[in-house]
């Protein structure tokens, strides 16, 4: 990939990253305000949306090539469909399961095939640092976006919110058809988890179990402390702020370290006392506090952990990101459905963090082969010299 696909790759990203955290992030507190949803049936979408990005993964892997510019496109009509339910269906029950069903199609469409994208701009010798740019990404819209969308739904409507969000994601899917003639036409993938490594299954696992009762959880538990749309924007904006300081950081020591299973390790190990530390919280400030430390622990594990397995299957690349998807998917499943039988028996949403404990052990048992060699120092600017 040359230049302008890696500058087209980072636009999309950014669009996508700010326009779904514009309206994804009070979807939950959606279903809850205006549906009158139990507390414990929020996370049905997501737990539903990732048991058929599974089989989508399935399917991908299936396939005798994939065409990525199509996938990217397909993906995001289905994420403008989710958004467009929220104008149409006014029972919670219909909608959490026509969403989950949207979700489910597009986060394997998209972030499938523009991971194996991404994965294709990397080498060893400066895949932590150009992961960690395009997680940053994420982060950064997350300091803005909800403060924004809280903004929106504080001066207009929850239904004003969603159309800017899928205005956004129009845009983007513009952006992405202008690019298509620097994106690589066909591609295969393989899940295949005996390449990936039994410890590294097990990491992966542990890191969809992490992600799933984190993604789900932190937002319930926000709404548990503050019931007012602004104050929550705040509070999430704060939260990517914190993440977004640690790829910072991230950016300037990967490539002078090149043990990235310590990477892995020290991130896993040191959340869990921030879990401990947000399942006692007993106020706004001790929670507020305590997420954005653990915001800023956890920030490092992914981006190391993916590392690892492209590592891994350096000649396979795209086999690694479709494996790496299927057990991230399963891993979160799992602890979206163990969150929601939590809460359905009355458990209170923050000590339901708990569960992540495990999941965060598990990611520590990452493996890598052999230590990278050492190398300079590469700017995340050079990345696209190297195609």
């Amino acid at each position: 990939m040359d230049r302008r696909a890696f500058a087209g790759l980072m636009i999309i990203e950014m669009m996508l990253a700010f326009g779904n955290n514009f309206a994804a992030s009070f979807n939950l507190i959606y279903l809850y305000e205006e549906l009158h949803m139990p507390i414990w049936s929020g996370p049905i979408y997501l737990a539903m949306g990732f048991a058929i990005s599974i089989l989508v993964s399935l399917w991908m892997s299936w396939k005798p090539h994939l065409d990525p510019r199509n996938a990217l496109i397909a993906g995001l009509c289905f994420l403008i469909g989710e958004y467009a339910l929220f104008f149409f269906v006014r029972d919670g029950w219909i909608l959490s399961f026509a969403v989950g069903l949207a979700f489910g199609m597009y986060y394997p469409l998209f972030w499938t095939p523009f991971n194996i994208l991404m994965a294709q701009m990397t080498r060893k010798g400066d895949r932590g640092v150009t992961y960690g740019a395009f997680f940053f990404v994420w982060p950064l819209a997350t300091f803005a976006a909800p403060f924004l969308g809280a903004l929106v739904i504080d001066f207009a409507s929850y239904q004003m919110m969603f159309a800017i969000g899928i205005a956004i994601i129009i845009a983007t899917a513009f952006v992405v058809f202008a690019y298509r003639a620097y994106i690589p036409k066909d591609q295969v993938m393989r899940i295949r988890l005996e390449a990936v490594g039994k410890r590294n299954v097990i990491a992966l696992l542990g890191e969809g179990g992490f992600e799933g009762v984190f993604w789900a959880d932190f937002v319930i538990i926000a709404w548990w402390f503050v019931k007012d749309e602004v104050q929550l924007g705040i509070l999430f904006s704060l939260f990517g702020l914190s993440a977004g300081i640690m790829a910072i950081i991230l950016g300037k020591v990967s490539d002078k370290i090149q043990n990235r299973r310590f990477f892995v390790q020290v991130s896993a190990l040191s959340s869990i006392p921030f879990v401990v530390l947000i399942s006692l919280a007993s106020s706004l400030e001790e929670y507020a506090i305590a997420t954005g430390l653990l915001e800023f622990a956890c920030f490092m594990f992914p981006v190391f952990l993916f590392a690892i397995i492209t590592d891994k299957l350096e000649d396979t690349k795209n086999d690694s990101v479709i494996s790496r998807e299927y057990l991230l998917d399963i891993g979160r499943v799992s602890t979206i459905v163990i969150l929601m039988v939590l809460l359905y028996l009355g458990v209170k949403p923050q000590v339901c963090l708990l569960v992540s404990i495990p999941f965060l052990l598990m990611i520590a048992l990452a493996h890598e082969p052999t230590k990278a060699a050492t190398v300079l120092p590469v700017g995340v600017g050079h990345t696209d010299q190297l195609h």
